[in-house]
């Protein structure tokens, strides 16, 4: 069923109006309407995401800082300002290395835990009451979140998983709180565990990344 449509008079500045239309290109954007409905549209789909959290626990932790300064500047691009670096017993170098995230432009706490991905996040429940991302990567990334975050809303699932293959265990995670109450207590790791009692409820989705956008 086509969406009805309903007729919305604007005002807007000459200025704002100019770079609206240089977004035509008679192909993706087709007029200055459609320009105007695709930036609402995108901004609503970046609003519904304001937190992430970094995965950042294990032996090899120091060697993802790369992936993960790279990570923090992406989600400062799309407006996600609001992240918890999840640290094991590195914890104190990854501090001193990352700071309060003021450098890339958002602001960063920390949580420690040694008892997995899926332990991490579950220590975060108080905290994570809307559509987040949990990120575990381990080289630098160019990634577009908005496609990701668009496709996560038209399926409504509780974890879509972006990644070149699940069984690397690494990737982008746009989760809904309610994946968390398929935590167990104590060690448990996403990927794993979590995301197979979330396909078995046919609640999980994966979203392939090319090779060339490394992970």
């Amino acid at each position: 069923m086509t969406p009805e449509r309903v007729r919305v008079t604007i005002s807007l500045t000459r200025e704002l109006a100019t770079a609206i239309d240089g977004l035509v290109d008679g192909v993706r954007i087709r007029n200055r309407s459609h320009a105007i409905e695709t930036l609402i549209t995108d901004n609503l789909e970046l609003s519904h995401v304001r937190q992430a959290v970094i995965l950042a626990g294990g032996d090899e932790a120091l060697e993802r800082l790369p992936a993960i300064r790279q990570t923090l500047q992406l989600l400062q691009r799309y407006g996600i300002f609001e992240v918890t670096v999840a640290v094991g017993y590195l914890g104190p170098k990854i501090r001193e290395e990352l700071g309060n995230g003021e450098e890339y432009g958002v602001s960063l706490s920390y949580s420690e835990s040694q008892l997995g991905t899926g332990g991490a996040l579950l220590q975060l429940r108080s905290k994570l009451k809307r559509t987040f991302l949990a990120i575990n990567v381990t080289h630098p990334l160019n990634f577009d979140l908005l496609n990701l975050l668009k496709f996560h809303r038209q399926h409504d699932p509780w974890v879509t998983v972006a990644s070149r293959s699940i069984r690397e265990l690494c990737g982008i995670y746009v989760i809904e709180p309610r994946l968390l109450a398929q935590i167990p207590a104590g060690f448990c790791t996403l990927e794993e565990t979590v995301f197979d009692q979330a396909a078995a409820h046919g609640k999980l989705l994966t979203y392939p990344i090319p090779s060339e956008q490394s992970l």
